[in-house]
């Protein structure tokens, strides 16, 4: 029996696939997209340069190189930097080599925004529900059919909530399509015969003006997936009004932007006060936050990078001030990560500035952490809490 490990936990979850001929082991169990791809690989054909979307695990890349996919290398994709570091520990604990194009087989991990220049045959999707937007899928399938060199490759994929609109591009673009159920799964498989023109091409690309009060406006642009697409969040604007009020800047200022969408705060506050040089530095782990802040900083150039990360990047007690704005799913785990982040960033001395729903739970987390409580500030629906790290 075949086996591919995602985890080394005592009491892990060992599900079979294809007659008993494989084990895969993992925390809790595989998302039923990925099943369902799983269990159809043995009725397909190997193919040379497969493109895998959306997994969490690249447990369904692991099988398709076991049953000899990908002799010209196979390339798995995602948006998130935590997935990718995940994919990449689970590609090399299952003796995948990773990025080397002279070992047949070779796995590359990819999160570009330009999947249209991604060479495949085939595309395994991956459409699991709270992994994107709508238009952010509708977006990629745009490019996966686009140009006339795209026709003839083959697209399957598992959706647990197939929007209306992207199974109708689907179809357009497509010949020989089959959907159907498969459990809480719907399949979607199909051949591409009628790719989109380049020129053609729908352009998801936005922009808009935000601006803080007493200084000129300035445009921002986003791209699908990036948080608040189109728009300005207002939590975010919240978060820049009030520190542009209650900061007093040091020329030369570390500013950190974690969790920095199209890094629309820490570029209000850098082009606001232009004499203080600040030196912000954006992180997110979000590949269209990613590309959305630097095409941004390529249109408001400061001194500035991006850190395209999950884990909270950055240089120990360096920093003057972090801006946090977390989202909040439920739960206060991300929350509590961006106050524990930047209780280790902060230098004494140094701010913090979070944007709250509540504030009981947020001030626990900051005392917790050695961050003093200096005040709260109610903003557009929102609460701005500044503490000193003491």
């Amino acid at each position: 029996m075949l086996t591919i490990s995602l985890t080394h936990l005592p009491h892990a979850r060992k599900e079979r696939f294809w007659d008993n001929g494989l084990r895969v082991v993992s925390r809790s169990g595989l998302n039923p997209t990925e099943s369902t791809l799983l269990a159809l690989l043995p009725t397909l054909e190997p193919r040379p340069r497969p493109l895998f979307l959306g997994g969490r695990t690249g447990a369904l890349a692991l099988a398709a190189r076991l049953r000899g996919w990908g002799a010209g290398g196979l390339t798995l994709h995602t948006f998130d930097a935590h997935t990718e570091a995940i994919l990449r520990r689970n590609l090399a604990e299952n003796n995948a080599a990773v990025d080397d194009a002279s070992v047949p087989n070779a796995c590359a991990v990819s999160t570009t925004l330009d999947l249209a220049a991604l060479d495949c045959d085939t595309v395994s999707w991956q459409l699991s529900k709270g992994d994107g937007t709508a238009e952010r899928d509708l977006f990629v399938l745009e490019q996966l059919v686009c140009g006339p060199e795209r026709a003839g490759r083959r697209l399957l994929i598992a959706a647990e909530a197939p929007n209306p609109t992207f199974v109708e591009r689907f179809r357009k673009a497509c010949a020989h399509v089959t959907l159907r159920r498969e459990g809480a799964v719907t399949l979607l498989t199909g051949i591409v015969a009628k790719p989109i023109p380049a020129d053609k091409l729908p352009n998801h690309r936005a922009t808009f003006e935000v601006s803080l009060k007493g200084h000129a406006p300035i445009e921002l642009v986003t791209w699908p997936g990036c948080f608040c697409h189109r728009r300005a969040d207002m939590g975010g604007l919240a978060l820049a009004e009030v520190v542009a009020e209650q900061v007093a800047f040091d020329p030369g200022d570390r500013v950190m932007d974690l969790g920095c969408g199209c890094g629309m705060v820490g570029l209000l506050l850098a082009t606001a006060f232009p004499d203080k040089d600040l030196r912000v530095d954006y992180q997110d782990s979000n590949a269209s936050a990613r590309d959305s802040t630097l095409e941004n900083l390529r249109l408001h150039p400061h001194r500035a990078r991006f850190l395209f990360s999950a884990d909270g990047l950055g240089d120990p007690n360096a920093y003057s001030l972090v801006l946090a704005n977390p989202p909040y799913f439920g739960d206060w785990r991300i929350a509590e990560f961006f106050i524990q982040t930047a209780a280790r960033l902060l230098k004494r001395g140094g701010l913090i500035a979070f944007v709250a729903k509540r504030e009981a739970k947020p001030l626990e987390f900051l005392q917790a952490n050695g961050l003093n409580p200096l005040g709260s500030f109610p903003r557009r629906g929102y609460t701005v809490l500044l503490a000193e790290k003491q």
